[in-house]
């Protein structure tokens, strides 16, 4: 799943840079605390300034793409509110971040809300339009966030109008397109010198996985290496490293890769990857910690359901607490709608836990764009086997490997046999 809160807020203007200029990074994360405290100084001496109180606000949501603090996104929404109560009007900066905090805690709608009022206030500001579009996605209003990408692309060609472009077309099965837009937007983003670090590493981030669901998997690794190399620290491409390296089969890469994700954050998803690893390398012990630490993260680690899709995945791919799987899906439909990746997720949970019918009227609503994912593209085929539509699952399951023959370390095997075994 795509975390659009970690995306950075370029604005609207672009640089068009050659594909062979790269600006210096410049490591503004290692001064955000300082700047933070600089303007917490300027709250406290001068509470009446909407500006400071917006400008503090943006700061708690960079800290928390770069550190992952829940903590930050509810000191985000403080600042964002105080700054509105302070200014209602014309004041399209405070909803734009309100509306980053909130898409960060999975409150789509109410962050939607956020947007289209920054939208209001400034109808030519693409960057809002853009937000519109990429929220629309993330609750399955995929002719919506069209439109509103469309609009958005009639103000400029930014970076981030880019990004939320390629993501739409990814969904909707170009993923050519949208490894062609990213590319382009990355080139732009590197050309900044001002961009902030973790924003040029998403940029980079988000090539390695658009590159590892077209099978050129050399190159997403080294994506999220460079990645890396701008923006050390990086959990999102610790965790695709860590994919990456597991379904490969490299375990050794995929448990580094993990571990450093996972010391900064312990996703479900990457401390999946590391428990694997672990068992892969005859670490039993090792790797049933890291599972009960997983087990914890849902009792503990999930209150505002952030890792809901993560958990639910994890569950369902290793047969654990398969009831918990399918609830945990279900009820992450229940925020986003027919978007594509819940309705994947509750298909293969409820698929596991024994639900066919279930599972086959989701992975409906998930493959109607036919999105080149090959996951999504092995779990249609493996249920249209379980109904004996033989031809269908041949076709899927042929699909998944075109598109990567190692997406997975133990899926991308079971499609090699069920192929060999109905015929390919």
């Amino acid at each position: 799943m795509l975390a659009i809160a970690a995306w950075p807020f370029l604005g609207t203007g672009h640089v068009r840079a050659s594909r062979t200029y790269v600006a210096p990074v410049l490591p503004d994360y290692q001064h955000r605390d300082r700047t933070i405290a600089f303007f917490e100084g300027r709250v406290r001496t001068n509470p009446q300034d909407q500006i400071s109180a917006t400008m503090l606000a943006g700061q708690y949501m960079q800290r928390y793409r770069e550190a992952l603090d829940v903590g930050d996104l509810l000191r985000s929404i403080d600042q964002g509110k105080r700054s509105l109560q302070l200014q209602p009007q014309n004041n399209a900066a405070a909803d734009q971040v309100l509306g980053a905090a909130y898409t960060a805690l999975h409150l789509f709608r109410k962050a939607l809300e956020y947007e289209q009022a920054a939208h209001a206030e400034q109808p030519h500001d693409a960057n809002a339009l853009a937000q519109m579009g990429s929220l629309q996605m993330e609750i399955g209003n995929y002719a919506a966030a069209r439109r509103d990408i469309a609009l958005a692309k009639r103000a400029t060609d930014s970076e981030t109008v880019m990004s939320v472009e390629a993501r739409y077309d990814e969904l909707t099965g170009d993923l050519p397109e949208a490894r062609r837009l990213l590319q382009r937007a990355t080139d732009r983003s590197d050309a900044v010198v001002d961009n902030s670090a973790q924003g040029r590493a998403w940029f980079h981030f988000r090539a390695g996985e658009l590159a590892f669901s077209s099978g050129a998997i050399e190159e997403a690794k080294r994506d999220e290496r460079d990645a890396l190399a701008d923006f050390p620290g990086f959990e999102m491409a610790d965790r695709a490293l860590a994919r990456f390296c597991w379904a490969t089969k490299d375990w050794r890469c995929a448990l580094d890769a993990a571990r450093a994700g996972a010391a900064i954050v312990p996703e479900p998803e990457t401390l999946g990857y590391e428990a694997d690893a672990q068992h892969a390398l005859g670490d039993s012990a090792g790797a049933a910690k890291t599972q009960a630490l997983i087990f914890a993260v849902e009792r503990v680690g999930n209150a505002y359901h952030i890792n809901d899709r993560l958990l639910s995945v994890y569950y369902a791919e290793h047969g654990v607490r398969l009831d918990d799987s399918l609830r945990i899906a279900r009820r992450e439909v229940a925020v986003r709608g027919n978007e594509i990746y819940a309705q994947d997720t509750l298909a293969w949970a409820a698929a596991m836990d024994g639900h066919w019918n279930e599972a086959d009227r989701a992975m409906r609503r998930a493959t109607r764009y036919a999105t080149q994912d090959p996951r999504i593209a092995f779990h249609a085929g493996t249920i249209a086997l379980h109904f004996g539509r033989t031809a269908e699952a041949r076709r899927e399951l042929r699909r998944a490997l075109d598109l990567n023959a190692q997406f997975d370390p133990f899926y991308a095997d079971d499609a090699r046999a069920t192929l060999e075994k109905i015929g390919s």
